[in-house]
C-alpha cells in the first residue's frame, strides 16, 4: 500500500474552529457532525490538508479521531466559547495536543537552543522579531482591504514605527525591549481608537461583555489572538522548535515562545480588523471569518515559518 504523501504544515489550506460538533471517522474519513435544525449532518475534514484543528465548547473527539489527526500531523487545539482558551483568558493559558515529535527536524531547535542560551544571540532574535513585526505592519497594512477602508496605510503609523524602531536598535536588554515594545502598542491602540472615534478606549483582557464598542473590541482582539497562538504553536511544531525557549517573554512562563511569535502579525492581521469589525456592526462569527479569510488570503502561516527561520540564521551572521 503507498502511503500518503504529507502536505508541509505551512502549505496547508485549512484551519477549523469546531463548536457543538462531534469528531470522528466514519468508514476511513475524518468527519464532524453538527445539529441542524434537530437533524444531524455529516461534513468531511481534510485533515492531511489541515494544520490546526480547535476544538470548541460542546464537542467531543473520538479516540480514532485523534489517532488519525496524529498521523496527518495536525495540531489540535481545546478552546473555550468563540475560540478562547478553555481555562480562562487572564493568564493566557491554552491546551494544545502536538502530534509525535519523535521525528520532527533537529537543526532547527538545536540552532535555537544556542540562541536561546547565549543572553547576546538571544537579544538579537528578539530585536529581529521586532523589527519583522514593524516589516509585517507596514506590509499589511497596505494589502488588507478592512484597513484601507478605515482610510489607514503604513504612512499613517510613521511616527509611531520610526520611534518603536529607534527603540528597538538602543535597547541593550530584554527589559529595555520589553518596554519600548509596551510603548509601541499602547501608541498603536491609541491611533486606532482615534481613528473609529473611541477615545476612551482601554486594552483589558478576558472581557466578558459586549455592551458597547470597547467591549466589542477587546472581545474580538482575545479571539483573534488566540488563532495568532494557534499559528504560533503550529510554526514552531513544524520546524521541532520547544515552546519553552523564548527570546522576549518570560523564560519560566509557560508556551512563551508561542506568544513571542503570534506577536509577529498580531498587530498587522488581527488588531485591525478587530476595531474595523467592532465600529461596523459585525457578529463574532463575521470578525473570526474575514480573519480567516485574510490569514488564507496572504499565506500568514507561511511567512510565519520564513520568519522563524530567517530569523535563526541572521542570528549566526557576524
Amino acid at each position: 500500500m503507498l502511503e500518503h504523501i504529507q502536505i508541509p504544515l505551512s502549505k496547508r489550506g485549512y484551519i477549523f474552529l469546531l463548536e457543538h460538533s462531534r469528531i470522528k471517522v466514519t468508514g476511513g474519513v475524518l468527519v464532524y457532525l453538527k445539529s441542524e435544525s434537530g437533524v444531524y449532518k455529516s461534513y468531511n475534514i481534510p485533515n492531511l490538508n489541515t494544520s490546526l484543528l480547535m476544538i470548541g465548547e460542546g464537542s467531543s473527539i473520538t479516540r480514532d479521531a485523534v489517532a488519525m489527526l496524529g498521523d496527518s500531523n495536525t495540531l489540535l487545539m481545546f478552546v473555550g466559547g468563540k475560540g478562547l482558551p478553555l481555562h480562562g483568558v487572564s493568564d493566557l493559558s491554552f491546551n494544545i495536543i502536538s502530534p509525535s515529535v519523535e521525528y520532527r527536524p533537529t537543526k532547527y531547535m538545536q540552532s535555537w537552543a544556542q540562541i536561546f542560551f547565549d543572553e547576546t544571540k538571544r537579544l538579537k532574535v528578539a530585536k529581529i522579531f521586532m523589527r519583522l513585526r514593524i516589516e509585517n505592519i507596514e506590509y499589511f497594512f497596505n494589502k488588507t482591504t478592512e484597513i484601507q477602508e478605515m482610510g489607514i496605510n503604513s504612512s499613517s503609523i510613521d511616527n509611531i514605527a520610526i520611534e518603536f524602531k529607534s527603540d528597538v536598535e538602543k535597547a541593550k536588554s530584554t527589559e529595555e525591549l520589553l518596554l519600548a515594545e509596551a510603548r509601541f502598542t499602547k501608541k498603536l491602540y491609541a491611533f486606532f481608537a482615534r481613528t473609529i472615534k473611541l477615545a476612551e478606549f482601554t486594552r483589558k483582557h478576558g472581557v466578558d461583555s459586549c455592551d458597547n464598542d470597547m467591549d466589542i473590541v477587546n472581545n474580538y482582539l482575545d479571539h483573534g489572538n488566540y488563532l495568532c497562538y494557534g499559528l504560533a504553536s503550529v510554526s514552531l511544531h513544524g520546524l521541532g522548535i520547544s515552546y519553552a525557549f523564548p527570546v522576549l517573554h518570560g523564560k519560566t512562563r509557560r508556551g512563551a515562545l508561542v506568544f513571542d511569535v503570534a506577536d509577529l502579525v498580531k498587530d498587522s492581521i488581527c488588531l485591525p480588523l478587530a476595531f474595523y469589525c467592532a465600529i461596523n456592526g459585525n457578529s463574532d462569527s463575521e470578525f473570526r471569518e474575514k480573519l480567516m479569510f485574510n490569514i488564507n488570503s496572504f499565506k500568514v502561516l507561511d511567512l510565519l515559518f520564513k520568519q522563524i527561520e530567517s530569523s535563526i540564521e541572521e542570528s549566526f551572521d557576524a
